[in-house]
C-alpha cells in the first residue's frame, strides 16, 4: 500500500508539474517560429519545422537593453531596501519589549492583508501632486510629480512587502537569546551584534527574503505600465507591456515576436529560482520552526 502510495503522489507530482513548464515551454518554443508558419499552428506543443531566431535577435535590437538594465537595477535597490528593513524591524519586534509593540505588529500584519489594487489610485494621485517634484508649486498642483519619472520607480513601497519582516521576526524567534546575550557581555553594542552575530547566523531566510524581493520587483508589469511612459524610464516587463499592446492595436499580432520577448523577460527569474531555490526551502523552514 505504501508503493502504491508513493506511485500515486509522483504520478500526481509529475502531472503538476507539466502544466507548470508547459506555459513555459510554449513560450520557448513559439518564439522560434516564422510569423507565417506561426498562423497555421494546430498543434499542442508548438515544434517549429524551420526554427528561426530572428524574434529572439530582437530583443537586442528593439531598445529592451535599456529596460533590462532598469529592471537589474530597480529589483536589486528593492531587494538590499526591503532586505535591509525586514532584518532591522523583525529583529526589534522579536527582541525588544516597547509601549505599543502589539500594535505596531498587528498594523504590520492587517498592512499585508491591503489589496494592491486598492490602493492604485490614492497612490497615483499620491505621486502626482507631490510638491516640488514635475514642475508641482507647494501645494502639489501644476506639473505632474514623479509621473512619468524615472524615480517613481524606486520610490514605491507594496504594503506587500511587510510580510518579511514578519517572515524574519518568525526566524528571530527560533533562535535562542544565547548568542546575543553572550556578545553583549563581550562588549558588543546593538548594531554590531546584528552585523556580526545574527545576520551571519541567519543568512538563510536572509537569503530568502532578498531572493523573493527581487522576484517579485523583477515580475512587477503593473507600477512601470502606470507610472512611467517613456521607453528609457521603463522596466522590462513594463517596456514587453507596452510592446505587445502597441502591436495588437496596429493588427500586427507579430505572436512568434511576443514569445520570444516574454521568454527572455522571465528567463532571468527562472534561472535565479532554480540555482537558488535550496536557499528559499531552508530559509521558510527555519521560519517555521517556532511561532
Amino acid at each position: 500500500m505504501k508503493r502504491i502510495g508513493r506511485i500515486l503522489i509522483f504520478l500526481l507530482l509529475s502531472v503538476g508539474a507539466v502544466v507548470m513548464i508547459y506555459p513555459f515551454l510554449f513560450s520557448v518554443l513559439a518564439g522560434l517560429f516564422d510569423k507565417k508558419e506561426f498562423q497555421n499552428l494546430g498543434r499542442l506543443l508548438p515544434i517549429p519545422t524551420n526554427p528561426v531566431m530572428d524574434s529572439y535577435r530582437a530583443f537586442f535590437q528593439s531598445g529592451l537593453l535599456r529596460p533590462f538594465a532598469n529592471t537589474v537595477t530597480r529589483s536589486l535597490w528593492y531587494g538590499v531596501l526591503i532586505t535591509g528593513f525586514a532584518v532591522m524591524i523583525g529583529y526589534i519586534m522579536s527582541r525588544l519589549n516597547f509601549k505599543g509593540k502589539n500594535a505596531l505588529f498587528y498594523f504590520i500584519i492587517c498592512a499585508n492583508m491591503i489589496p494592491g489594487v486598492l490602493t492604485l489610485i490614492p497612490t497615483y494621485v499620491e505621486m502626482a501632486r507631490l510638491p516640488f517634484l514635475g514642475g508641482n508649486n507647494w501645494t502639489g498642483f501644476g506639473g505632474s510629480g514623479l509621473i512619468d519619472h524615472p524615480a517613481v520607480l524606486y520610490v514605491l513601497l507594496s504594503p506587500g512587502y511587510v510580510v518579511w519582516i514578519y517572515l524574519f521576526r518568525q526566524s528571530m524567534n527560533s533562535l535562542p537569546k544565547d548568542y546575543e546575550e553572550a556578545a553583549y557581555i563581550d562588549g558588543s553594542g546593538f548594531f554590531r551584534t546584528i552585523f556580526r552575530v545574527i545576520i551571519p547566523i541567519q543568512v538563510p531566510i536572509i537569503v530568502t527574503v532578498f531572493i523573493n524581493v527581487v522576484l517579485a520587483t523583477w515580475n512587477d508589469f503593473m507600477t512601470p505600465f502606470i507610472y512611467v511612459n517613456t521607453p528609457s524610464y521603463t522596466t522590462l516587463p513594463g517596456y514587453v507591456g507596452t510592446l505587445v499592446a502597441s502591436l495588437q492595436q496596429v493588427g500586427d499580432r507579430n505572436y512568434p515576436l511576443i514569445f520570444a520577448l516574454s521568454t527572455m523577460s522571465v528567463l532571468p527569474p527562472v534561472l535565479i529560482f532554480l540555482f537558488l531555490q535550496r536557499y528559499i526551502v531552508q530559509g521558510f523552514a527555519n521560519a517555521g520552526i517556532k511561532g
